[in-house]
């Protein structure tokens, strides 16, 4: 039954090891998530068009599927459909820290991946989906580069 669901089935242990493993597919997911929206934020601030500089993400070695099928919502995030909420993310990135801890790891880069889609649904709702991480950061870039100029 699941030949006919998916691509490619793999088996890989015992009850229980699959969710494992998809947290931690999920893990490399918002840590790409994180990053791509860093990046793009960067590009725009560097006076790259938005569009343009997903176009190169998309045909660099960073182009992973994920690139791919979040464009519309990194570049036109206004109009994309939620695909996968700030909410739900939040969720599975509290799941990947209990298991990294029932393994005894500390996973420093998950906690900046907490970090950052926990400030991006405190500002833009956790129903929004995870890509807004770049629209949380162009606004708050905006004002920590006022509060600079200040300081």
């Amino acid at each position: 039954m699941l030949d006919a669901l998916s691509a490619r089935v793999f088996h890989i242990g015992d009850v229980g090891t699959g969710a494992a493993m998809k947290l931690a597919v999920n893990s490399i997911v918002f840590g790409l998530d994180v990053a791509l929206a860093e990046a793009l934020v960067l590009a725009e601030r560097a006076g790259i068009d938005r569009e343009r500089a997903y176009e190169v993400f998309e045909a660099s070695a960073a182009g992973a599927p994920l690139v791919g099928y979040k464009r519309g919502h990194f570049v036109e995030p206004e109009s994309a459909p939620v695909g996968f909420s700030l909410e739900l993310a939040a969720k599975d990135l509290r799941l990947i820290r209990g298991l990294a801890e029932s393994v005894g790891l500390a996973l420093p880069q998950l906690e900046t991946n907490i970090e950052q889609i926990s400030a991006a649904a405190a500002t833009q709702g956790p129903e929004r989906d995870f890509a807004e991480i770049a629209t949380h950061l162009r606004a708050t870039t905006t004002v920590l580069a006022a509060a600079d100029k200040e300081g």
